[in-house]
Order: structure tokens, then sequence, then C-alpha cells
């Protein structure tokens, strides 16, 4: 009786897991593309990168392994069993963030989801201090953070790794000019595009470490 419901419950897992891979890598072209066409009407979206995106593939590995093992040797091991079930419920965790998560950049301020089922939104001026994170080793890499003035985290995707540099360009645009870019205002705007570089905010940003201060309101 165990062996067969341990049957069906790792055949269902697979057929989940195998179905699931198809349809985060359509989905996750489908938004790139209409993400690239946003970028004209000022709104920048950035997701998973593309060695994330293929980490999905890994989900059906126990599944299957499990599988031809109660359909071929039928043993049970209930603390494999359960091992196996934790690693995959991580790998099925992981392939909904690939598939949810984005970051979104846009003249009303910054709009991210992470896991959860609704996205967080925040308008710039809650932006109080910017980190940069020199790398330790030749084998890591630079990181960014923004974050308000109770310690959260603002656009968790990183500027550096995933070549987004718009929200560095707009605190840059608030430091030199001691107020929050207008996005709505073309003459705001203009400036902002000339600071949406990596050599107009990388070194810049690199050679502070840190700013702070930047913040008109807390949430």
């Amino acid at each position: 009786m165990l062996s067969t419901f341990l049957t069906i419950f790792w055949g269902c897992l697979l057929v989940l897991t195998v179905i699931s891979i198809p349809y985060i890598l359509i989905s996750y072209e489908v938004h790139r593309r209409q993400d690239k066409k946003r970028e004209s009407a000022g709104i920048y979206v950035r997701r998973v990168n593309r060695f994330e995106i293929f980490s999905c593939l890994a989900s059906p590995f126990f599944p299957l392994i499990f599988f031809l093992s109660m359909i071929y040797d039928g043993k049970i091991n209930l603390i494999q069993d359960f091992i196996a079930l934790i690693f995959t419920s991580i790998f099925l965790m992981f392939s909904w963030y690939i598939h949810v998560a984005y970051v979104k950049i846009s003249p009303e301020g910054v709009e991210q989801r992470i896991l959860s089922t609704k996205p967080t939104s925040y308008p710039f001026n809650v932006i109080d201090s910017v980190y940069y994170r020199e790398a330790l080793s030749i084998d890591d890499q630079d990181i960014v953070g923004f974050y308000t003035k109770s310690g959260k985290h603002i656009a968790a995707f990183c500027p550096i790794i995933h070549g987004n540099y718009r929200l560095l360009a707009i605190v840059r645009f608030r430091i030199e000019n001691e107020r929050w870019p207008d996005m709505n205002n073309s003459g705001d705007v203009a400036q902002v595009n000339l600071l949406d570089t990596w050599g107009e905010t990388i070194p810049f940003f690199r050679e502070r470490g840190e700013v702070s201060g930047l913040a008109d309101v807390d949430m």
C-alpha cells in the first residue's frame, strides 16, 4: 500500500516538475520581450538572469530518480524519501522565484516581487542609503544595495549583475541636485538618461562606498 502511494506521489511530482519547465521558460521569454518594448515608455523591468532560468531544469531530478526506484526496485526508505522531498521543495520554490521575481523601475517609483503573489511598490524618495560593496576576490562580484530609513531592501536585483543602472542614475541625480527627479518632467528625465550608463554610475558609487541621508519619507 505504501509502495503504491509513493509511486503515485513521485509520479505526480515528476509530471508537475516536467510540465513546469517549458511553462517557466516560455513565460520568461514572453515577459522579456514585453519588458524590452516597455523601455520606450520609461519602464525598466529586470528579471532573473539566464543562468538562473535554466536552473529550473534540475527540478525533476529527485522525482525522476525516486519514481524509477519505486517502479523497478520497490524498496521503501522513508528517510531518503523525506530528504528527497525537501530538496524537491527547494527546487520548486526556486522555480516559483524564477517565474514571479522582477524589479520594475518606472516614473512612479520602484516595484518589486520576489516570492510573494503581490508586488511591493516604493516611491523613489524612500531610498535613504546606497551601499557599494567591492568584491573580495576575483571569483566574487561587486554588489550594490538600496535601503530605506528602516532598513528595508529595495530593488533586490543588483544593478551590476543585471545590467540595469536606471535606479543608480536616479539616485545620482538626487545627490547632485539635492532633490529627487520628477520622472514626468522631460528635463529631469533627459538628465537621468544621460546618467543611465555604467560609466556614469558604477565608478561614482564605487568611489563613495556608502551614501546615506537621501530619503524624504520612510516606509
